[in-house]
């Protein structure tokens, strides 16, 4: 190459490195894992990458999610987290080696995760259940920081959710229920915002409920939390409401159970059977106003059974909501509706990915190739233990 030459390119690159809007408008077009390289250019650069304006301009380009975390814990196994990529042709190598967070201990405590919200993971440490002494983190796999959240000091904590929508806001909010220490047969809510780096009371006291638990299962999305299928906290209004599920035509109630519920992609999902068909998999979508569901997908599995006939359990009968031994961990939505597929799991074997379009299916993931495969019999996850990886470049 001419020294001439050596000149123009040096002089472009001084060009592009001095010129801060050119720079972000190349660096919003990186990936993800490219971006958190590039933090290590130069101090310039991570300050870009890390600015809340730089995160906001990159909001267009989120990413709907590329994997699953699943997490297995009995009194046969140490707490196992699995890493599964949605894409055979690409797979995302596993972006959870270890918890950063754990150096901080003289021993290695449990780790659970108890929530994933648009690329960010809620997780605390496990202990006696009876003390209320653990420790909440909000941790983001794609870059490893953390941040770990101060103890709340109105009560004892039953559990904790994440709000976070980048679409909205470049914050994120956790509430807490707790048990007053005032009121012990009440429970109250207090909420933590990263800007005030503090708690605060939530309203009023109010009776304990045995269907508000924030432990495993939350799901977030518009604007509320979804403690279970049928109940959310509006987290802008601050208060609970009740949610209505899919009216059951022609049938008794007791025929139809609801078999898993999530959101995906800004998405939130509803999936009913009916024990005259287990095989048929009503999936329905919540209607962005929040006030009721509409069917999006009619899925029949037969094709699955036929093809692991283990699943099922011919010692119960064909109207059992459990003669089927598979769980719906994940409806995962893409950019495109052919990218849309559910995430199956037959428990001891495989995680499958069934495309809701094509109906085509293929295995993810063979436990009996996997490290854990003396134990691989025993690994059953379903939806509650399954959290989403979405790539983001959020920052502290």
């Amino acid at each position: 190459m001419s020294k001439s030459k050596k000149k123009i390119i040096a002089f472009s690159a001084n060009v592009v490195f001095s010129n801060e809007e050119l720079l972000t408008e190349i660096l919003l077009h990186l990936p993800v894992k490219s971006l958190v390289r590039c933090k290590c250019v130069s101090r310039k650069w991570l300050c870009l990458i890390s600015s809340p304006h730089f995160t906001r301009l990159r909001v267009p380009c989120f990413r709907p999610a590329s994997g699953v975390f699943l997490y297995h814990c009995s009194f046969l196994t140490n707490p196992y987290h699995k890493f599964v990529s949605f894409s055979l042709e690409n797979p995302i190598p596993t972006p959870l080696q270890q918890f950063p967070f754990l150096q901080h201990y003289h021993h290695n405590p449990k780790i659970m995760i108890s929530q994933s919200c648009n690329g960010l993971l809620l997780c605390h440490t496990v202990h006696n259940p009876f003390t209320f002494d653990e420790n909440y983190y909000i941790f983001n796999p794609t870059t490893q920081q953390f941040v770990t959240l101060p103890r709340p000091l109105s009560g004892d904590v039953i559990g904790m959710s994440l709000a976070f929508d980048p679409w909205k806001s470049s914050h994120y909010k956790v509430i807490s229920l707790q048990i007053s220490k005032l009121e012990p047969a009440n429970h109250l809510i207090e909420i933590y915002s990263p800007e005030h780096k503090k708690w605060r009371v939530s309203g009023q006291t109010f009776p304990r409920h045995y269907d508000i638990c924030f432990k495993n299962g939350l799901v977030y999305w518009n604007g509320a939390i979804y403690v279970s299928c049928i109940k959310r906290f509006n987290v802008e209004q601050e208060k609970f409401e009740e949610v209505a599920i899919p009216e059951v035509q022609d049938h008794e109630e007791d025929d139809y159970r609801i078999v898993y519920f999530g959101e995906s992609y800004g998405h939130l999902h509803l999936i009913q059977v009916n024990r005259q068909n287990l095989a048929l998999y009503n999936v329905y979508e919540m209607k962005h106003d929040g006030t009721g569901w509409f069917l999006k997908y009619e899925v029949n599995v037969e094709d699955v059974v036929l093809a692991f006939p283990h699943i099922i359990r011919g010692f119960l009968e064909t109207t059992d909501f459990h003669y089927y031994g598979m769980a719906v961990l994940d409806v995962v939505r893409g950019d495109k509706e052919e990218d849309s597929f559910l995430i199956l799991h037959i428990p001891g074997m495989v995680i499958l990915r069934y495309n809701l379009v094509d109906k085509s299916f293929y295995k993810l993931w063979d436990f009996d190739n996997g490290v854990h495969d003396a134990f691989a019999w025993c690994l059953h996850f379903d939806r509650s233990n399954t959290y989403q990886y979405i790539e983001s470049t959020y920052c502290w």
